[in-house]
């Protein structure tokens, strides 16, 4: 399912409804316990429609959080950031990482997978592919292009997306996942995003003087 795509949900269309009905059920029931039946009936389309969608209860879950993760990621590909200032394209990037993050119906999504993946695997792969490596992606493709630049030293993108993401994470989203703590205000935010692109622009600068290419 890597790369899924949420399907075109415009308001009032049948994919609409069949998605809006999904995140009502799996986030109020858990997954095992939502049939494909019980989507149909909620959504008030029949069967044959449901699958014409999605083929699979576990495609139906993925492009749930697809379509979450495109509504919130939107504008996020390297293309619309890499002519802004590092600094103030990853603070982009964190702020709304930190909202699709801890969103009530993110942090619900969360602990349906916790709670159901060693008895669906399939579940588990396609939160984690439709999800964060999704955000993970578009992180690193930003990266390398910063890198090509000069504008940051990063020789794994990839290992430099997770790294700037884990730090937004931080504890909070434990916290948050039991149900220790509300979700931080703006203050509280802006403190996690300074800190993290701060961090992040000093371990990764580019070198003062980069060494010639040509060797000369």
């Amino acid at each position: 399912m890597t790369g899924l795509v949420a399907p075109n949900a415009q308001p009032g269309s049948k994919p609409a409804a069949i998605l809006d009905a999904a995140v009502r059920l799996f986030l109020d029931s858990g997954f095992g316990t939502v049939s494909m039946d019980m989507v149909a009936r909620a959504a008030g389309v029949s069967k044959a429609t449901l699958y014409a969608h999605f083929r699979s209860k576990d495609e139906l879950f993925a492009a749930m959080m697809a379509q979450r993760c495109d509504g919130l990621m939107d504008g996020m590909a390297c293309e619309a950031l890499c002519g802004m200032p590092v600094a103030e394209a990853l603070a982009l990037i964190a702020r709304r990482f930190i909202v699709l993050l801890l969103s009530p119906k993110t942090l619900a999504a969360h602990r349906v997978v916790l709670a159901e993946a060693h008895r669906f695997p399939d579940l588990a792969r396609a939160f984690y592919e439709s999800g964060p490596a999704v955000a993970i992606g578009r992180l690193s493709a930003f990266l390398a292009d910063a890198d090509r630049r000069g504008r940051l030293s990063v020789p794994d993108p990839d290992l430099a997306a997770e790294q700037f993401l884990g730090m937004l994470k931080s504890h909070l989203h434990l916290r948050l996942l039991l149900g220790m703590e509300q979700a931080p205000d703006e203050a509280e935010t802006a403190r996690f995003v300074n800190g993290a692109v701060g961090l992040f622009t000093r371990g990764y600068a580019p070198a003062v003087n980069p060494p010639d290419p040509s060797g000369s």
